[in-house]
């Protein structure tokens, strides 16, 4: 089943895309009960993906329509050479690597809800590692602020950035973990988890 938010952003996408579109509309054009299209609402807004211009009604932000293009992007698929490499639109680290592209600032738990279908064991650990294996590789930083915590006790949650420069296109980069490597097939390139690229 495909991820509630994703679902609604495509529909806003295909029926208006450059006018305000009610919670209404969206459930009867969706079949969603008006709770599901009222969370996954919200969290579109968070994101800054859709915005509130009137009561129930949303409008699609720039970024909203960036990662429409890039979904779009996504189902044309990788050409020439990289045809070889078998992948999963709509895989975690797919999602993952879109909200990335999106966001670009973010922590583990802004970018979770947009990535998240509800169905995944574990989320924010396997999120994390390929986070890891990202930075590791060269294509994120880490930033020295922390996202403050929800306990008074935490240190916070640890932020990343990608640079305009590491952003390589819409397909998600394939960590080889039995070679230590990640692979991007948007040029090719296979670089090891050393902590620069090469």
């Amino acid at each position: 089943m495909a991820w509630i938010s994703e679902q609604l952003l495509k529909v806003i996408g295909q029926h208006a895309p450059n006018e305000c579109i009610t919670e209404k509309r969206l459930v009867n054009l969706t079949r969603l009960k008006e709770k599901q299209v009222e969370n996954a609402m919200r969290k579109l807004r968070k994101h800054e993906l859709v915005v509130l211009t009137a009561p129930g009604c949303y409008r699609l932000t720039d970024a909203g329509k960036e990662a429409l293009a890039t979904e779009a992007a996504l189902r044309s698929g990788p050409n020439g050479s990289y045809q070889a490499v078998r992948i999963h639109k709509n895989s975690l680290r797919m999602r993952v690597w879109r909200a990335i592209r999106i966001r670009k600032k973010f922590s583990i738990p802004e970018i979770e809800p947009l990535v998240s279908t509800g169905n995944e064991a574990d989320i924010v650990s396997n999120i994390g590692k390929y986070l890891r294996a990202l930075e590791k590789a060269g294509y994120l930083i880490k930033m020295k602020k922390r996202e403050a915590g929800s306990a008074l006790t935490s240190n916070g949650y640890m932020r990343w950035w990608l640079p305009d420069e590491n952003n390589t296109g819409p397909i998600a980069p394939i960590w080889r973990q039995a070679k230590n490597t990640l692979f991007d097939p948007n040029n090719g390139k296979e670089v090891p988890l050393c902590g620069e690229r090469s």
